[in-house]
């Protein structure tokens, strides 16, 4: 049993993703979100035409990878695509809920991350790859490595996602625990070889199991690590 109180509602998007692919003949990675958009996907569930989503309700990243402007392009599509299936996946929640709403959460943004990474595909790609973020990006080419590594705390498996941008912990996060804000002895261990070789790296070292990649460019340095601390280990 999930104790994550929003653990129904993913569960509830990613049936309507699932759906979505079906119904689009989609039956492997990538997913042109761009393409599905310009062709007017959205009809083949019977919904309204999306609308470009408000500037509140977007989620705005940069990439910080080879290709952005690509990676950003897919993304705005999959977040307008994501406009018009929130509309079902809100009458669905009502059905199942009620009043019960699931406040402060952006559909939009959610469902997104789905179109370009679908947990059902995920799920299973990435452990038979090993959870190898490289891998993952040659396969899930379309999204950026950030939105990859997130959805991996989206699976069963527990994890610590840690993006560090120029020596700074950017984001970092977890489906298993309330992570430290510092890096463990054996994170810095990784992060340090990957910052300064650019080159992806593996360490199972105090109880703590570290996966570690580069995503360099010239003039930016982002790594980002995938932990599973002691405590969370079988």
């Amino acid at each position: 049993m999930n104790d994550n109180p929003l653990y129904d509602l993913y569960v509830l998007l990613d049936n309507l993703i699932q759906e979505f692919m079906a119904k689009a003949s989609l039956h492997q990675p990538p997913i042109d979100a761009d393409a599905l958009l310009n062709g007017k996907a959205w009809q083949l569930l019977e919904l309204q035409a999306p609308s470009i989503p408000s500037k509140k309700a977007l989620q705005v990243f940069d990439p910080k990878e080879a290709g952005s402007s690509d990676v950003k392009k897919q993304w705005l599509a999959a977040q307008t695509l994501a406009s018009s299936l929130q509309k079902e996946a809100k009458v669905r929640w009502e059905k199942l809920y009620g009043n019960q709403t699931a406040i402060g959460i952006s559909f939009i943004n959610l469902i997104a991350q789905r179109i370009l990474v679908p947990t059902h595909w995920l799920k299973s790609i990435a452990l038979s790859m090993d959870y190898d973020l490289i891998e993952l990006k040659r396969i899930f080419k379309t999204a950026a490595y950030e939105i990859i590594a997130l959805r991996m705390l989206d699976l069963d498996n527990p994890c610590i996602i840690t993006i560090v941008d120029n020596g700074h912990i950017f984001k970092r996060k977890s489906n298993c625990c309330n992570p430290p804000k510092t890096l463990s002895p054996t994170e810095s261990m990784v992060l340090n070889y990957v910052h300064e070789n650019s080159r992806p790296k593996k360490v199972n070292d105090q109880g703590w199991q570290v996966m570690g990649w580069p995503v360099h460019q010239l003039d930016w340095r982002r790594e980002i690590l995938r932990s599973i601390p002691p405590e969370s280990q079988d």
